[in-house]
């Protein structure tokens, strides 16, 4: 996401940030907006991107997107939230929902450079490699060693000497890139997404069971899915599969990672994890999707799950840079900083002017010389940088 975001957001959650040509840079949104998620000062959907109302010279270097939250570092290292706050995932220290980006209260002196936002919690990187994270507890997911939430970030009990320098967030679990390629994992294992082997819920982060000699660059989280890109440009997946969202041709779930089934010579490049689905780019800028598609989230033309990765129909000779992946929609980023979208569009997250979903990508309708450079995608909500 994730939704991550879920993002979250995965993967680790996905960014965002737009550009004119004129230089300047801007934060857009569009979609579903009942809690203030788009951030400018309403509570009134968007089929189209609007503005997020950032503070006065405040500029943008990554964002997220949750189930309805929305998170931003900024380019001094502080964070801002907006959105839903019901279990404290905006870190602002209440519960009362924002329509306009607010501070994160963060410890004095600290610096973010990564975040994540999960369905109801939100995870940060800080300058040091520390995780900091903030909101709904219930599963363990806030990685401090108990079940209680908070308002506030709090320190992800990390092992001794371990540094993090990428964070996703799905529902109820967390994962975490460390400096010597491992993954750590914690909260919700109701389907074996933290990859320890197990479907024990775990307060503390524990070590995914990569296989021998493998070293991760880059994670995502789903719903109950995870997945983590290697150094030498596999994929590796586990958890939830009813969906086939693992990309191993089978709808069993995996409590350790398993192999996706990419086309022979597929080198990926980056990857995203939706509700029920699972994206990646390749190395040539072609983009794979698999697992649930009742919304055509697969952008392949149709409405049917897939078990192993199949294309998704790009418009002719577009290449892609980055992507992200919704509940039940999908953004990409092209080459050229356009921006695709396809998926479902009840709430007008495709941006296209329209609440009409789309089974094949289609163009967000982009203020005039938009250039787009990071996406990030929640439940109903899309934004860019």
């Amino acid at each position: 996401m994730l939704v991550a975001s879920l993002s979250l957001t995965l993967a680790a959650v996905p960014a965002a940030v737009a550009r004119r040509t004129s230089g300047t840079r801007s934060l857009l949104a569009w979609g579903l907006n009942t809690s203030g998620q788009l951030g400018n000062g309403s509570t009134t959907n968007s089929h189209l991107p609007v503005k997020v109302k950032l503070p006065k010279g405040t500029k943008v270097s990554k964002v997220a997107a949750g189930f309805d939250h929305s998170l931003a570092v900024t380019l001094t290292g502080s964070l801002l939230a907006w959105g839903l706050n019901t279990s404290g995932q905006l870190g602002d220290g209440s519960t009362t929902n924002s329509g306009l980006p607010v501070k994160v209260k963060l410890p004095r002196g600290t610096k973010m450079t990564a975040v994540a936002a999960g369905y109801y919690h939100s995870l940060a990187v800080t300058l040091t490699g520390s995780v900091l994270a903030w909101g709904d507890n219930a599963h363990g997911q806030l990685g401090n060693g108990s079940a209680t939430g908070s308002r506030v970030p709090v320190k992800v009990k990390l092992p001794a000497g371990t540094k993090v320098s990428k964070v996703a967030a799905g529902y109820g679990h967390s994962l975490a890139v460390t400096s010597t390629g491992t993954v750590l994992a914690w909260g919700d294992n109701a389907y074996g997404q933290l990859g320890d082997g197990g479907t024990t819920d775990s307060h503390r982060p524990v070590t995914v069971k990569l296989p021998a000699g493998t070293k991760v660059t880059a994670v995502a989280a789903g719903y109950g899915h995870s997945l983590a890109v290697t150094s030498a440009g596999s994929l590796l997946a586990w958890g939830l599969n009813t969906s086939g969202q693992l990309g191993n041709g089978s709808t069993t779930n995996s409590p350790v990672p398993v192999k996706v089934k990419l086309p022979a010579g597929t080198r990926v490049t980056a990857v995203a994890a939706g509700y029920g689905h699972s994206l990646v780019v390749t190395a040539t800028g072609s983009l794979l999707a698999w697992g649930l598609n009742t919304s055509g989230q697969l952008g392949n033309g149709s409405t049917t799950d897939s078990h192993l990765p199949v294309k998704v129909k790009l418009p002719r000779g577009t290449k892609v840079s980055k992507v992200a992946a919704g509940n039940y929609h999908s953004l990409a980023v092209t080459l050229t900083g356009s921006l695709l979208a396809w998926g479902n569009n009840s709430y007008g997250e495709l941006g296209n002017g329209s609440t009409t979903g789309s089974h094949a990508p289609v163009k967000v309708k982009l203020p005039t010389g938009t250039k787009v450079s990071k996406v990030a995608a929640g439940h109903g909500h899309s934004l860019a940088l």
